[in-house]
């Protein structure tokens, strides 16, 4: 029994290991941007990286979603 936890402990390690190497860019220029993120769910962060196009698209959609909200009808009071 105990080579069966040394085996676990061992195979778990590697795993660990290996799941918290940073991410390779190929061809990171000057106008990519990386940060680690902590996935939902997960008690591991990632590496993410976005390119200047990436971060301007995700502006535009956040100021959208902020502007429909700002928009959008406040429900009655008394109602649920």
């Amino acid at each position: 029994m105990p080579n069966a936890k040394l085996c676990l402990l061992i195979m778990v390690t590697i795993v660990a290991a290996c799941a918290t190497q940073p991410n390779k860019v190929a061809s990171a220029g000057p106008d990519v941007q990386c940060h680690s993120q902590q996935i939902t769910g997960s008690m591991m962060t990632k590496s993410v990286c976005t390119t200047k196009a990436q971060r301007d698209l995700q502006d535009a959609e956040l100021g959208e979603v902020r502007h429909a909200i700002d928009v959008a009808p406040a429900p009655p009071q008394g109602q649920h």
